[in-house]
């Protein structure tokens, strides 16, 4: 029976390390997103307009990268868990909508030109709307998975590493933004050695810690920035 007891364990603990992985990626996504409006901040009136041009659409493959991978993986995901309830996924749902408004905004973004009198109020609005998708992630749905173990988050973790290699391989360009913007490259691949903590269960989350051990990855693929329908299972 002991013996029985320690596998039980064991498989617990795999499946918290890869459901700190995962939400590791998801909060790394965002501050990557939520970084490069600062950096087009920056650019707003000391940049020339293809510069500006050049790092909204960087912020177009961030942001897209990272709703396709919530959108294909991580939303379907909670949806066949057993042991997500109805509030959480009413919170699903309202991220799907806001999704969705937010892949609008880029379609409209990317038609338009730095000098446009709409374009930098149009990426203000864009900003405001991924910081409320990111509060939303980050304080409503995250930590209520903290102790769901029945999600199979070592085969969401595998499945999420494998389609962001995908979209890097296809997108790639779209990322490298302004010469003058690029950051350091990350590692694509979810860290073995990733976060162990666990993900707050108070008002607000945040990915477990030892940073260095974190998921890390070059700067997401673009997809291209077109309205999608909200899936709606």
């Amino acid at each position: 029976m002991s013996h029985v007891f320690q596998q039980f364990d064991m498989q617990w603990q795999a499946e918290r390390q890869a459901r700190d992985e995962v939400v590791a990626l998801l909060m790394d996504d965002h501050q990557q997103s939520l970084l490069a409006f600062r950096q087009y901040d920056r650019l707003r009136t000391s940049a020339d307009a293809a510069s500006r041009e050049a790092q909204v659409r960087r912020i177009c493959a961030l942001v897209t990268l990272h709703a396709t991978l919530e959108e294909e993986l991580f939303y379907p995901a909670l949806r066949r868990c057993p042991d997500v309830g109805a509030a959480e996924l009413r919170l699903v749902h309202e991220a799907e909508v806001e999704q969705l408004v937010v892949r609008i905004l880029m379609a409209q973004l990317r038609r338009m030109e730095a000098q446009d009198t709409q374009f930098d109020p149009l990426v203000g609005v864009l900003s405001r709307y991924v910081e409320h998708h990111v509060k939303d992630v980050e304080q409503g749905i995250l930590p209520r998975l903290n102790q769901v173990a029945s999600l199979g988050w070592q085969q969401l973790a595998l499945d999420l590493q494998r389609r962001r290699e995908e979209l890097l391989s296809k997108w790639a360009t779209e990322l490298q933004g302004d010469a003058g913007m690029q950051r350091a490259p990350l590692d694509a691949s979810v860290a073995s050695g990733s976060a162990s903590g666990s993900v707050a269960s108070s008002g607000s989350s945040s990915a477990a810690p030892g940073a260095a051990n974190r998921l890390q990855r070059s700067s997401a693929p673009g997809m291209d920035c077109t309205a999608s329908r909200v899936n709606r299972r």
